[in-house]
């Protein structure tokens, strides 16, 4: 860089000594000089302006550096554990946690104990959640990003339990948008428990939320429009949703709820992702035997492999 900005000043003095020679005084030289040099200067500015682009926009900027903290939270947690009693309590009331390899605890850990700092989770009706609540939420939560950046959830700002309706969604057990995700706690109890029905409702939220994370729409693509694979997505998306509707509506069974099929929304498929998730977790021999693509996809997105997942007894 420092050669780049040495040759660019000889070339344009060199330019403006030629144009002005014949001028010949000490007056006109400083004159040239100091033309080279405040050219130079714009020259510069405009290269680093090049360079730098203005294509980052602020609300990108904002993101990321709450990204990047959660990111940087998470690398101070590195080696942090869960106490005794967490531990048990998640065993207890998580039906999923015997099936998680146990090479994936501690950096399951790390992020719960990253998310129960950083994320506020209120209920509703008490007014604070109890602390067996947020453990609850923050463990399942946790679980889909157990190889992925805790800046998936950059953009979350509240976790609002409900006792059992959500005010303004009394139809639903679980609503989430870009900035706050709604669970029913009652339905959500009944949900953690059961490893093996692919209903998981704070997986099937949390799932929305990374989908809404790059562009604020949730249309089952949770990849940003720049991304490789962004096209790949999107090709699959269509795909098996048709394979969905057309295999509930010739009355077969599928791993994946007719839910997220049915739900679409001025084109868009907002329930594929998140049902799909869900089926991955609870679901992932049957998932990859029926749908291998959308499994495939789901396991190089999400960096683990619940296929192949034993259940085992462990604390």
């Amino acid at each position: 860089m420092k050669a780049y900005k040495s040759n660019s000043f000889l070339l344009l003095s060199t330019i403006l000594l030629g144009s002005c020679s014949g001028g010949g005084g000490a007056g006109e030289l400083g004159i040239v000089v100091l033309c080279g040099v405040l050219g130079f200067g714009v020259i510069i500015l405009m290269i680093e302006k090049g360079k730098s682009g203005g294509s980052r926009r602020p609300s990108a900027r904002m993101t990321n550096e709450r990204g990047i903290f959660l990111d940087k939270r998470l690398e101070q947690k590195k080696g942090s554990r869960l106490g005794f009693k967490q531990r048990r309590f998640i065993a207890k009331n998580i039906g999923l946690y015997h099936w998680v390899p146990a090479d994936l605890m501690e950096a399951w850990e790390e992020r719960i104990l990253v998310f129960l700092d950083q994320f506020p989770i209120s209920h509703m009706k008490q007014g604070k959640a109890t602390e067996e609540m947020r453990l609850l939420v923050a463990a399942e939560a946790c679980l889909l990003i157990v190889r992925r950046p805790l800046s998936d959830y950059r953009h979350l700002q509240v976790v609002h339990l409900w006792e059992d309706e959500i005010e303004g969604n009394e139809n639903a057990r679980g609503t989430a948008t870009r900035h706050e995700v709604n669970l029913s706690w009652n339905y959500l109890k009944k949900t953690t428990r059961n490893a093996r029905d692919g209903h998981n409702l704070t997986l099937h939220e949390f799932a929305h939320l990374i989908d809404f994370a790059d562009d604020g729409i949730a249309q089952s693509i949770p990849v940003s429009g720049h991304s490789k694979d962004h096209k790949e997505w999107q090709t699959l998306v269509d795909q098996e949703h048709s394979r969905l509707m057309k295999a509930y509506e010739s009355g077969k069974n599928y791993s994946i709820r007719a839910y997220g099929g049915y739900e679409s929304i001025k084109g868009d498929k907002p329930e594929l992702f998140s049902c799909g998730t869900s089926a991955f977790f609870e679901r992932g021999s049957r998932l990859k035997r029926e749908c291998p693509k959308i499994y495939e996809a789901l396991k190089k997105f999400y960096g683990v492999d619940p296929a192949s997942w034993r259940k085992q007894k462990k604390v």
